[in-house]
């Protein structure tokens, strides 16, 4: 039987946020949402009892001390920029106070961060056509390129105190859960193999997020 979990999720209100919370709860998980607007969250879901919605902002210290004791054992963030904004990196931020002190409550055992290949792993190769993605990214894309990066390197300098995988993904794309059932390719840029693509289905991430994030090969990796 699958173990089920309290998972605490940063970023739910977005499209993949909002398909992880569906996928999630009917297979039996119990979820802590961190929102800054709950409004956001389809009533279903929202008075769901397997479901707990704290309201807050990234740089508010006392909520994020609140999420962090929630007692939950797995933490994701679905949390990323707005391309062409000016905005900081305030999820990078909220992610360098919430680390020590998910060490410092001791209930998290994994923590799953969404990026891009916008953050290079040592295990990339050369690819013509993400690094042209990336540099337009990095040079027309506002502070998106630094938040992206910010929010991997935190994770990663978490070394081996916790388990953690960057889950590095394409351009998204789709709504729901079902719209394509294919599993999701497991590469590095650069593939030699070209699994590495431009596009991901945002119900096959999901899919395999909920049905394999304690497989051992993806601890400490940053897997596309």
């Amino acid at each position: 039987m699958t173990a089920k979990h309290h998972v605490l999720v940063l970023g739910g209100t977005g499209t993949c946020g909002l398909i992880f919370l569906k996928a999630a709860v009917e297979a039996g998980h119990q979820l802590t949402l961190y929102v800054r607007t709950p409004s956001k969250i389809p009533e279903g879901l929202a008075s769901n009892t397997s479901v707990d919605i704290i309201q807050g902002e990234l740089n508010d210290v006392e909520g994020l001390k609140r999420v962090a004791n929630c007692g939950a054992d797995i933490f994701i963030s679905f949390a990323g920029p707005t391309l062409g904004k000016r905005e900081g990196t305030p999820i990078t931020e909220a992610l360098h106070t919430l680390y020590p002190l998910f060490l410092s409550a001791r209930t998290f055992t994994y923590i799953l961060t969404l990026s891009t290949p916008s953050y290079s792993a040592p295990e990339d190769t050369r690819s013509i056509i993400w690094y042209l993605a990336i540099q337009y990214i990095k040079n027309l894309s506002g502070d998106a390129y630094k938040e992206i990066k910010g929010m991997a390197e935190e994770t990663v300098a978490l070394g081996n105190r916790i388990d953690w995988t960057v889950f590095r993904v394409p351009l998204l794309k789709g709504t729901t859960l079902d719209e394509n059932v294919e599993g999701v390719n497991e590469a590095f840029v650069g593939d030699k193999q070209g699994r590495a693509g431009l596009n991901l289905d945002r119900g096959r991430l999901i899919s395999e997020l909920v049905s394999r994030w304690e497989l051992e090969f993806w601890l400490y990796y940053t897997v596309a």
